[in-house]
């Protein structure tokens, strides 16, 4: 690459991260490129950007790569974050701020690139409408300061900002603009493929057993981000570090078996579905006796489309995107979608209507959208409602009640069919649902898109 300018040998940022190469390349061009192609840049008239924001889900890997690459760089790193910034008295945080680009610059007319981070800015730079009066001086100090780097044409190729968020919308949309924070990457979940990578990091000053099959557990690790499996491959090294002492062994046969990551997994999980009610299914096909031909459609609906996603795409298949199971209570309706969900090793979401009925305002059409939200980021999933009947009723003649008010099933009802409609732009998610009366849900649940596949679960008489 042309980031070490084909120095063999130098010390590079892959040996410290892995994955997220499209977010390091934007580091490295941001940071790297524009020292060591000054003159190259002058010639042709360039002019690089000089603000880069990460957005991402925490521990998706933002301050590390940032880290990495100035450390790779050489750069000098001035960091920023919320607990630095807020003060007790006015006018102290934006002197703060101040004294932090006065040190960034002053490193910088030293001849080496200088990095500002400011990490966590949602909390620093609010939107208007939800910061109080400091937080809005803040704003206007960072703006002028961010301003302020075009006059000074000497340091200008020397001098970057960077920062990352969890909450890309919660920022001033005045800082979005060109000429402050031109280029916006996304940090996202790793994909399988990441996992592996991330996972061979951090394993390889472990000893590992012959049966141990990283490709497995990558596989199986849906949601993890990079912080979620560092922290597994540390958990399984303390399961094995247990055996070892109940064994009487040495520090020589320290070695990470097959169980000590399946032990391991039980105890780390990953941090994007906290806060909603996600299981870890262990249910097979093995385990429902009878029902063949509705096991059989519930494969080509939910473990296919997931297992070999890149042949229905090179076909031009378009999956099913929800399967509605009805049926009397007790015919295995939950089981089977916790069998499914285990088969295409997805991530399992279940809600019922107890969990979404609250007696607080908007808070059930919340859990709706934070557990969408969960399944994309832990793709692939499985979102599974209970009880349907009673999350999407069927709607009457007139809008709301008596009163004219929406009720709490109308509300939650139309987030849910925006959710759906939404799933068109992802992918691996299936949503299920099971309940005892299907002709009691709302009739928008069953056209295309939604719910494509109606199913009878029910044993035959003998």
């Amino acid at each position: 690459m042309g980031s070490n300018g084909g120095r063999e040998g130098k010390w590079r940022a892959e040996e410290v991260i892995a994955g997220n190469s499209r977010a390091l390349e934007a580091l490295r061009e941001l940071i790297i490129y524009p020292f060591l192609y000054s003159n190259e840049s002058r010639k042709l008239g360039l002019k690089w950007p000089k603000g880069l924001l990460l957005f991402g889900p925490p521990g998706t890997g933002k301050t590390s790569l940032v880290q990495a690459v100035v450390r790779e760089s050489d750069a000098h790193l001035t960091m920023i974050n919320p607990y630095s910034v807020h003060r007790a008295h006015a006018g102290e945080s934006e002197k703060y701020l101040r004294k932090a680009f006065s040190q960034a610059y002053s490193h910088a007319s030293s001849g080496k690139p200088s990095v500002i981070f400011i990490d966590e800015i949602d909390a620093i730079c609010p939107r208007r409408d939800t910061r109080r009066e400091q937080q809005s001086r803040i704003v206007g100090q960072l703006l002028t300061l961010m301003d302020g780097i075009n006059t000074s044409a000497r340091n200008l190729s020397r001098i970057v900002v960077v920062a990352s968020t969890n909450r890309v919308d919660g920022i001033d949309p005045a800082l979005r603009r060109p000429g402050r924070f031109d280029s916006e990457i996304e940090v996202t979940v790793p994909t399988v493929d990441e996992r592996l990578k991330i996972l061979e990091l951090h394993t390889k000053n472990l000893h590992l057993d012959g049966n141990v099959d990283l490709q497995a557990i990558a596989a199986s690790c849906n949601g993890y981000v990079g912080a979620d499996l560092e922290a597994l491959c540390r958990e399984a090294a303390r399961f094995a570090h247990r055996r070892m002492l109940s064994c009487a062994g040495d520090g020589d046969s320290l070695v990470l078996r097959m169980e000590d990551w399946e032990r391991a997994r039980v105890e780390v999980g990953p941090s994007m579905t906290r806060g909603v009610t996600k299981e870890v299914s262990k249910v097979s096909w093995d385990d429902i006796g009878g029902l063949k031909d509705l096991k059989k459609k519930l494969q080509q609906a939910v473990e296919w489309p997931i297992k070999h996603a890149d042949a229905f795409a090179r076909l031009g298949i378009s999956p099913v995107r929800g399967v509605l199971l009805h049926g009397p209570p007790g015919c295995s309706k939950t089981t089977l979608a916790k069998a499914a969900a285990n088969a295409a090793q997805a991530s399992f979401f279940s809600l019922s209507g107890a969990e979404l009925y609250s007696k607080y305002v908007g808070e059930g059409e919340s859990l709706l959208r934070r557990t969408f939200q969960k399944a994309r980021l832990a793709a692939p999933s499985v979102i599974f409602f209970d009880e349907a009947d009673a999350i999407a009723p069927k709607r009457t003649g007139h809008a709301g009640n008596s009163s004219g008010n929406i009720t709490v099933g109308e509300r939650l009802l139309s987030t849910l069919l925006t959710e759906m409609d939404g799933l068109e732009l992802a992918t691996g998610i299936i949503v299920l649902a099971a309940t005892n009366r299907p002709h009691a849900i709302d009739a928008a649940l069953m056209r295309p898109g939604r719910f494509d596949l109606v199913q009878v679960a029910m044993f035959s008489l003998p």
